[in-house]
């Protein structure tokens, strides 16, 4: 449901009707779907949408998130909440880069009854109110186009050993074309501790490097004709920056480490670049999956027990 303001009465921005979605179901979803019933956890999914409009121009904003129950305080859990909470907040103002969000948003309410749904519609209707400023500066300069910001956090993979979720985050502020995030996240199961690049055993770092070029190449070797199966070939479609004084160090290691944590299907580890993180927004995020076994040498003990291989 959209609500329209013309601009010959148009004084306000006319906040839309929200809506707040809650499904509450005992799902798991894995590879194909299928369920791993002893580990299953029931998750509610919480939507919520609204939209401002200001003369001719508008702004959407809409959060969909599958939260784990409220009832289940298990540390596990906790983590998913936790983190699940910063994603919402971090990502309920559109903008392409990070922003110190507490000088744009206040704090909510806890302890509700319904945590979830009051949590997503309150930092909702925060970045809509931030949106409805700089949407009626823009309207006034003869703007007419549109505000997006559009979440979307499911439950990607629950097996017996760990828990794994996506993050997709679409903004879109005028211009050519808007931005897409994209990452995942795994918590072990027994005590809720996230994968993450401390899992890798950084001595390691070169031959690791050696692997995600590989599958680099795959990715851009998808539906094009020329190959690409060197590595000044898979350069020339890269943007790198030959700083020595950056953390990535490119001039030495030749690629740097994707900036988003690495998470867990049952496929093997998974990888992701964003939106010119090293390569021209028309290639897209750059992402690969590597096996499990390809990468052991690289892990650290503890990355191996988390993966479980020791």
């Amino acid at each position: 449901m959209r609500k329209s303001c013309f601009r010959l009465w148009a004084l306000f921005a006319v906040p839309m009707l929200s809506s707040i979605f809650v499904s509450c179901d005992f799902f798991n979803k894995g590879k194909g779907g299928e369920a791993d019933s002893a580990q299953a956890f029931t998750f509610c999914t919480v939507e919520f949408e609204d939209s401002i409009s200001y003369m001719d121009a508008h702004a959407y904003q809409t959060i969909r998130v599958d939260f784990p129950s409220e009832e289940d305080s298990s540390l596990l859990v906790q983590q998913i909440f936790n983190w699940l909470c910063d994603e919402v907040r971090n990502r309920c103002i559109p903008s392409y880069e990070s922003l110190d969000i507490d000088s744009f948003v206040q704090a909510s309410p806890e302890g509700t009854e319904h945590f979830a749904e009051d949590y997503v519609r309150f930092y909702g209707r925060q970045g809509l109110d931030h949106m409805q400023k700089d949407l009626r500066a823009m309207a006034e300069e003869g703007y007419s186009g549109s505000f997006l910001n559009h979440l979307s956090i499911e439950l990607l993979e629950n097996t017996d050993s760990y828990v794994t979720m996506s993050s997709g985050h679409e903004v879109y502020l005028g211009g050519a074309h808007g931005g897409y995030n994209s990452e995942g996240i795994s918590f072990r199961k027994s005590d809720g501790r996230p994968f993450g690049w401390d899992c890798f055993d950084m001595s390691k770092r070169a031959e690791l490097v050696e692997l995600l070029k590989k599958g680099l190449m795959g990715y851009f070797n998808e539906g094009v004709e020329e190959k690409i199966y060197t590595d000044s070939a898979l350069f020339d479609n890269l943007i790198l920056y030959d700083d020595p004084d950056t953390p990535e160090n490119e001039l030495e290691y030749g690629l740097p480490l994707p900036q988003a944590r690495p998470w867990l299907t049952r496929d093997g580890i998974s990888f992701i670049y964003q939106q010119y993180e090293i390569a021209a927004y028309a290639w897209g995020l750059p992402n690969l999956c590597l096996p499990v076994e390809a990468l052991k040498n690289c892990l650290t003990p503890e990355g191996r027990h988390f993966v479980g291989i020791d």
